[in-house]
């Protein structure tokens, strides 16, 4: 269990920079090569693989964000259009001018 946590605070910190480090990734392979009993090229594909999966989650949840940013939005200009509505009509009705406006 103590491998496992190294490699992936080994695996956040790399990500944080862009890309895993050939030195880390060659270091990322030994682990798991002695770890499963694959061989180097074996251990190899399974950290690409890996390795592409969590880019691909990262650009699913950052899309995700992405989307979710752009409708609280459009639900905040909304609201803020529908509040100063209200507020109009709230202040006709308050002084007695709203049936006169029609």
């Amino acid at each position: 269990m103590e491998a496992r946590g190294e490699l992936s605070r080994l695996m956040a910190a790399s990500f944080r920079g862009g890309d895993v480090k050939p030195a880390d990734r060659s270091y990322v392979n030994k682990v798991v090569a002695s770890r499963t009993g694959l061989s180097e090229a074996d251990a190899d594909k399974r950290v690409t693989e890996v390795i592409n999966d969590a880019k691909s989650a990262a650009d699913a949840a950052r899309k995700a964000a992405m989307q979710l940013a752009f409708w609280l939005t459009a639900s905040l200009l909304i609201g803020a259009f529908s509040a100063s509505l209200a507020a109009t009509e709230g202040g006709g009705l308050r002084d007695g001018t709203w049936k006169k406006r029609r």
